[in-house]
């Protein structure tokens, strides 16, 4: 699944990420778009977020803090399913 808006960067290794990015992102102002980015438990998310800060000159990068199984859990707690 994904959020509403999201692009899946359809990747088949973690390692192909830098590519697409790249490719996604291109002609997206680095100052003036907003991205928000989510994987499944987190880990990948911090380095994309510095990738896309340090080398792509993104300003205002998000994360959804653990990923999406820190998410699940935290509706699953809120709504006690």
């Amino acid at each position: 699944g994904k959020f509403q808006g999201a692009i899946p960067l359809e990747t088949m290794t973690f390692k192909d990420t830098w590519r697409v990015l790249e490719r996604v992102l291109a002609n997206k102002d680095p100052r003036k778009t907003q991205v928000m980015i989510y994987c499944t438990g987190g880990v990948r998310c911090v380095k994309v977020g510095a990738y896309l800060k340090q080398r792509m000159g993104f300003k205002n990068v998000a994360r959804l803090q653990g990923g999406i199984v820190s998410y699940v859990r935290e509706l699953k707690d809120q709504f006690k399913m």
